[in-house]
């Protein structure tokens, strides 16, 4: 069962979407936010697993949301949620779970569960720039499942010396954004949720040799 959380400061909104959620039988703690503020100290000091989040508030936006998300825990399944279609490419880019159209409906959001069964994210269906080209994909021995990108390995080098997200954007001539995305799936791919736990994670691994 899964820890969620919904920010949206629409009231309407936040108790369908509740009510959806616990009526899934997938969700067994759900709290509801109309303060985005109060919705980060909130996941700041308690576990979550999936966050449905609104784009358009104000004071601070979806978006902008979800990037304090990633930097609080990688791990954390983002869900966007809202009444405009125009910002699907840039839920890709934030490696969004899942970007659901208001009125939500529960046909809808269980392909939402299914996504999280599956490990999908929303690129799958939402093309970018970098799909259009396949990455080299590196085996890591003795552990074949575990696969990192070259990209990937690079980062998670650059990572173990210290560098912040910036510094390793400004070495691989790459956004700051972007080296978090791939930092995302790197946590995933290597289970785990922080930096010192993708160090550990490796040296457990012998990835980095």
């Amino acid at each position: 069962m899964l820890r969620a959380i919904i920010v949206d400061d629409e009231e309407l909104s936040l108790k369908r979407m509740k009510g959806l959620l616990m009526e899934s039988g997938e969700v067994d703690d759900c709290h509801v936010f109309m303060n985005p503020l109060e919705a980060y100290e909130f996941i700041k000091m308690n576990p979550i697993d999936i966050i449905f989040l609104d784009i358009n508030m104000p004071g601070i936006n979806g978006m902008r949301f979800a990037n304090l998300v990633f930097d609080l825990h990688a791990s954390i399944h983002v869900v966007f949620v809202t009444g405009y279609d125009h910002y699907a490419v840039q839920a890709f880019e934030k490696d969004a779970l899942d970007y659901l159209m208001k009125p939500v409906s529960a046909e809808r959001l269980s392909k939402t569960w299914g996504k999280i069964r599956k490990g999908q994210k929303v690129s799958s269906t939402t093309p970018s720039i970098e799909s259009f080209t396949t990455p080299k994909m590196v085996k890591v021995s003795p552990h074949p499942h575990v696969m990192l990108t070259d990209r990937e390995m690079r980062i998670l080098r650059l990572v173990t010396e210290g560098l912040t997200n910036k510094e390793i954007g400004t070495q691989m001539n790459i956004t700051a954004e972007t080296v978090k995305s791939h930092m995302k799936n790197m946590y995933r791919k290597l289970d785990v949720n922080s930096r010192i736990q993708a160090i550990q994670r490796a040296t457990e691994l012998k990835i980095l040799g």
